[in-house]
């Protein structure tokens, strides 16, 4: 049984202009008029390094890579990802590979940073070797062969070969896009993308339907959604914004903005993006 079947990505909605959050374009010029005075401080820099330490971990946990209370992440965040500040027992990952990957992670979002400071287009090879970076201490994933869930290779900076639609618990599908697409439709989300960016759409908008329309492709075998967060990332921090947070808390929310899109209702996740923004 298929819960939703997947189709060729598609370009914003006509009224993609009444989605926009004149608030938050409000709060973005507060913020960037802060940001020119407090940019030479020490504590702008703690605060900087500190959130991205915050989007490192935050992404793993939401995807089920490991577990970590808020407390245990707090510390991370607020002392640096080293294994010692981690009690035995208190994650379901052996403690080294959880620094590992959280590592992995912080070395992908300095790279979004560094990529934007470049100014220079997105590209298939940069998502590739964006995938590469956030999975190089992941070695194996789950994927669907002959009917049964497998255990199958991970390739770093590649795009699947095996199709990877998850499973509900009521025993139905979620397609994604099959892996003979991937390539052209990459193609046609960058080409739009690039088109989105020349018309000025304003960042909530883009962030949320860049995040959307890759996450239909799902382009690679595992390591999809910490991609698409670097992704959407990218879009607010051009726009001087934050690089989109998305914590444990936001979950239910986030998969909820998800699948309503996926009935092509982009609001809710525009309207999340948003708060996170604000918060």
């Amino acid at each position: 049984m298929i819960s939703y079947r997947w189709t060729p990505i598609e370009d914003l909605p006509q009224n993609w202009r009444e989605y926009a959050m004149p608030e938050l374009a409000a709060l973005s010029q507060v913020w960037r008029d802060q940001k020119d005075r407090l940019e030479e401080t020490s504590a702008y820099r703690t605060f900087l390094e500190q959130m991205r330490r915050e989007i490192a971990i935050e992404t793993g946990i939401i995807e089920r890579l490991y577990t970590l209370d808020r407390g245990i992440t707090q510390t991370l965040i607020e002392q640096g990802i080293e294994a010692s500040l981690i009690p035995h027992g208190a994650s379901d990952r052996p403690i080294p590979e959880v620094i590992a990957l959280i590592r992995d992670q912080k070395e992908a979002v300095d790279g979004v940073f560094d990529f934007v400071s470049r100014k220079i287009p997105l590209t298939k090879h940069y998502i590739r070797s964006l995938h590469q970076v956030l999975t190089r201490n992941q070695e194996t994933t789950s994927a669907l062969a002959q009917g049964r869930l497998v255990d199958v290779e991970l390739p770093h900076g590649v795009w699947k070969r095996l199709p990877n639609n998850p499973m509900r618990p009521d025993g139905s599908m979620h397609e994604y896009c099959p892996p003979e697409h991937v390539e052209a439709e990459m193609d046609r989300l960058i080409a739009l993308h690039q088109a989105h960016v020349e018309q000025g759409v304003a960042p909530e908008i883009e962030a949320a339907w860049l995040h959307h329309r890759f996450t239909q492709i799902h382009p690679f075998q595992d390591g999809n959604g910490r991609v698409v967060r670097c992704l959407a990332s990218i879009v607010f921090i051009q726009a001087e914004c934050f690089p989109l947070v998305v914590r444990e808390s936001d979950r239910s929310a986030y998969i909820e903005a998800l699948e309503q899109a996926d009935h092509g209702g982009l609001r809710a996740l525009v309207s999340l993006f948003t708060k996170l923004q604000k918060k």
